[in-house]
């Protein structure tokens, strides 16, 4: 059974998030749905929350392969929801 929700956001924000999710083919709501199943295998946020950034800098190649692990979860995910 679906059920809605209601999120406040900035208008600047929505904007850029729709404009990104029509360049992946997707609406702003399956992202929230690939975030929250996420979320849920998680057990909370599926990705760090801190303060501070890293001390290390990260390379290039290294933010090109965390964002390629990162579609590669979600596209698991939206299959999953898929079915």
């Amino acid at each position: 059974m679906d059920t809605n929700m209601t999120f406040r956001i900035d208008s600047q924000t929505k904007a850029r998030m729709t404009e990104i999710c029509n360049q992946l083919g997707m609406t702003p709501s399956t992202a929230f749905n690939i975030f929250a199943n996420a979320f849920v295998r998680a057990g909370g946020m599926p990705f760090p929350v801190r303060l501070e950034h890293p001390a290390t800098e990260i390379t290039q190649e290294q933010m090109l392969a965390d964002a390629d692990d990162i579609l590669d979860d979600y596209a698991q995910d939206y299959k999953k929801m898929a079915e």
